[in-house]
């Protein structure tokens, strides 16, 4: 969960920084200092055009380090650090971020959790002090846990009207199978009675004092006094006995497509789903994913996009992705229809990807695609926290940082043979997950499939809340 206590206008020094690099032989490490602040790890980028700071702090571990009976505890203990202290009331912390116009923000993953703050360095101090107030004092009072968690409670048990969210939800824990990933980070309504202050507390200390920690920041070189306010009042410190969340993760063999529906009351919408869990050795082409994804989904002028919407008509939008993390990867097709067309949006995906697979694809399609992934891709880096974001997930998965500024060389030696392989090779049906949600009068119609897509598991979506 992300909250935001105020925003500031984005401003811009990634494509600055991606030009260089690009139009001059200097590479991206060049350009970053690399500091150490009290045994933690700092990257930095000066920018010193604007008046303004962005910092990220990573911590090595994430919802993994949960016990049973912790299921969603490290993200409510980052997302609910402004629930209060001892000396303010949550009202007053917003107040306070608000009156400097900052934002504040954190993010938990299974693998490793962030906190991001941003604003004008003028109120620099003023900022990071409150900041590291709530870090090291939040003592998460029960009345406003109770509130909080309530509303969460709403929001999942009225997901059914969201059919989007909801299949979002489901798929991605269905899809993920057995695998250590596949628990929702944010828990589910069992959980959340779980969560006291004493539990909130101890696990953020957990973080804070165990886990080993990152800084990302950029702005003028100002910012650097920053040093003593994290090392002192945050209390940051790095030490080679910190704890850095790996885990060996068994091979899931995935070798038949599995037909799943979830049926919904009164949903004049069906949303489609069709994607499987990615292990470790097939997440290594992450340049080739991005390729093969967007030629096949991403965008207007993707073959699905042509396949689905322009010549049939049978939905407004089609999308496909391959998204991988340090350990895992996932990959999908998302759409949505008609009650009407279901299985002829079924039927027309699997034979899209079999026409890729079995003829291959033309040297002018793959081109057409990737002049216009070439041409995007800068506009990713747009905003510093988006750029930090990048670098971060490039340490986190062991990657240099000339990654980036390698892709329009990568990406224009893949070969349109190594594209169509590889939408095979992930998006082949012969080893997918088909997951539908809709109406439940749409049950018998998806059963004529069965016997292209073996049997018909219908699933309650209410044990995934």
């Amino acid at each position: 969960m992300k909250k935001v206590l105020f925003l500031i206008p984005l401003l811009i020094f990634s494509n600055h920084v991606f030009s260089q690099a690009i139009n001059t032989s200097s590479k991206i490490e060049d350009s970053i200092k690399r500091l150490n602040w009290n045994g933690v790890d700092v990257v930095y980028i000066e920018d010193n055009r604007f008046p303004t700071f962005d910092l990220t702090l990573y911590f090595a571990d994430g919802a993994l380090s949960e016990s049973s009976g912790e299921n969603g505890l490290t993200e409510h203990s980052f997302s609910l650090i402004d629930s209060g202290t001892d000396k303010l009331s949550q009202a007053e912390i917003l107040d306070q971020f608000e009156f400097t116009g900052s934002e504040f923000s954190s993010s938990v993953t299974h693998e490793y959790s962030t906190i991001s703050i941003s604003g004008l360095t003028k109120d620099m101090n003023t900022t990071f002090s409150q900041a590291c107030s709530l870090l090291r004092n939040a003592n998460y009072p029960e009345k406003v846990i109770k509130k909080e968690i309530d509303l969460e409670r709403e929001s999942l048990l009225t997901l059914v009207a969201s059919p989007q969210g909801l299949a979002e939800r489901v798929f991605r824990e269905i899809s993920m199978g057995q695998t250590p990933y596949s628990y929702p980070v944010s828990g589910k309504l069992n959980d959340f009675a779980s969560y006291t202050p004493t539990k909130l507390r101890s696990k953020m200390n957990y973080f804070l004092d165990k886990v080993k920690k990152r800084i990302y920041l950029t702005g003028p070189s100002s910012v650097l006094s920053l040093e003593k306010i994290l090392t002192k009042e945050c209390q940051l410190k790095g030490t080679s006995q910190d704890f850095v969340r790996s885990m060996e993760v068994p091979v899931s063999k995935t070798n038949k497509t599995t037909f799943i529906f979830v049926p919904v009351p009164d949903a004049n919408q069906v949303q489609l789903r069709i994607g499987r869990f990615l292990n470790a050795n097939e997440i290594q082409y992450r340049n080739l994913d991005a390729l093969a994804s967007d030629f096949l989904g991403g965008g207007f002028t993707s073959k699905l996009m042509r396949e689905v919407r322009t010549k049939r008509g049978l939905t407004y939008s089609i999308g496909s992705f391959i998204a991988s993390q340090k350990q895992y990867g996932r990959s999908g097709i998302s759409t949505f229809t008609k009650n009407e067309t279901i299985n002829r949006l079924i039927e027309v995906i699997d034979e899209t990807v079999s026409k890729i697979a079995k003829n291959g694809i033309s040297k002018e399609d793959l081109e057409h695609s990737s002049e216009g992934m070439i041409g995007s891709y800068p506009f990713k880096f747009e905003s510093n926290s988006a750029f930090l974001s990048q670098l971060l997930l490039l340490d986190h998965i062991a990657r240099p940082y000339s990654d980036l500024f390698e892709f329009k060389e990568s990406v224009a030696k893949v070969t349109a043979k190594e594209v169509a392989q590889r939408i095979k090779d992930v998006y082949g049906f012969d080893k997918q997950i088909i997951f539908v949600l809709g109406d439940k009068s749409i049950e018998s119609s998806l059963r004529k499939l069965t016997k292209k897509y073996g049997n018909l598991e219908v699933v309650d979506y209410k044990k995934y809340l």
